[in-house]
């Protein structure tokens, strides 16, 4: 699975996939993926929350697309844990 997060004028997109109903492991988060610039608004919304030294430990993610609307602690729709936390420049591919 897919989900984007806008910053200016870049689209971060998050690849994941579920290995349990609360948790996903992350595949790739990227900001070079040219199909999270191509299907931004199709794709659900995602943000992902860090730790202090910048490891990566939740992904929030809200299923329709709301622009200029970034997704915070307020306003996700599903929240998991994320079971191989990394340094969320980890993930590149």
């Amino acid at each position: 699975m897919k989900a984007t997060h806008r910053l200016i004028d870049s689209v971060w997109t998050v690849e994941y996939k579920h290995v349990s109903i609360h948790d996903v492991e992350i595949i790739k988060y990227s900001r070079s993926d040219p199909e999270g610039y191509k299907r931004e608004q199709e794709l659900p919304q995602a943000t992902i929350i860090e730790d202090e030294k910048r490891i990566v430990r939740t992904l929030l993610v809200r299923d329709e697309f709301h622009p200029f609307e970034w997704v915070n602690l307020n306003n996700f729709d599903h929240s998991y844990n994320v079971v191989n936390p990394k340094h969320v420049f980890d993930y590149g591919a």
